[in-house]
């Protein structure tokens, strides 16, 4: 018996099977577009600069946004201690007795350098009441600290003169635990009415320490 002619397929890559086939002679179809997927060596290759590309420029934006963050803290605690002073400084004071004479315009002393003393790229917890001039600004801090804090002191006396230099408050930082410190400063007088007011701004030096 004749064996009936089989028409190829109308769509895809075909080819006529001859051998090995139990219908020999029929048409076998490879769809349109098949190959094995995968990526090439230079793909990857250009996929792994993008890759370091993308963080070499990230990196160091995210260091410096960290860095900022932590900032943040100095000018926010040296506006505290300011706020303090300010208080201490026009507040009243007498001794007991009846004939006591009263005072006011009263600073603290200068503090033995910096709370923590060593300031670094963690958090430290310190207890800023143990000082005696950090508890009479009312300074006192719940959660840990990046930057050390210190007070220099025009003079630890009350009756401070009008019109003159009476502090400066100010925190050292070292985020890269490199030894050298970072600087947040601001001063503080008294105007004409003897009264505390600090400078604008802040004295910073070594920002990114």
């Amino acid at each position: 018996m004749e064996t009936p002619s089989v028409a190829p397929p109308t769509r895809g890559v075909f080819f006529r099977d001859t051998q090995g086939s139990a219908a020999a002679g029929t048409y076998k179809m490879i769809p349109r577009g098949t190959k094995n997927q995968g990526f090439t060596l230079i793909e990857l290759m250009i996929v792994v600069a993008i890759i370091g590309i993308l963080a070499a420029v990230a990196l160091p934006a995210f260091t410096g946004y960290m860095r900022r963050a932590k900032a943040s803290e100095a000018t926010s605690n040296l506006k505290q201690m300011y706020t303090g002073g300010a208080v201490y400084y026009s507040a009243e004071r007498a001794g007991r007795s009846i004939s006591a004479t009263q005072n006011g315009h009263c600073t603290v002393d200068s503090t033995a350098g910096t709370l923590p003393a060593t300031p670094g790229s963690q958090k430290q917890y310190v207890d800023f009441t143990a000082d005696a001039n950090f508890a009479a600004v009312s300074y006192g801090i719940g959660d840990g600290v990046f930057f050390g804090y210190g007070i220099t002191s025009a003079a630890n006396a009350c009756n401070r003169p009008a019109s003159a230099a009476q502090y400066t408050f100010y925190a050292n930082g070292d985020f890269d635990d490199d030894g050298v410190l970072s600087l947040y400063e601001v001063a503080v007088g008294s105007n004409a009415n003897n009264e505390l007011y600090r400078a604008p701004g802040f004295y910073i030096a070594n920002e990114g320490e």
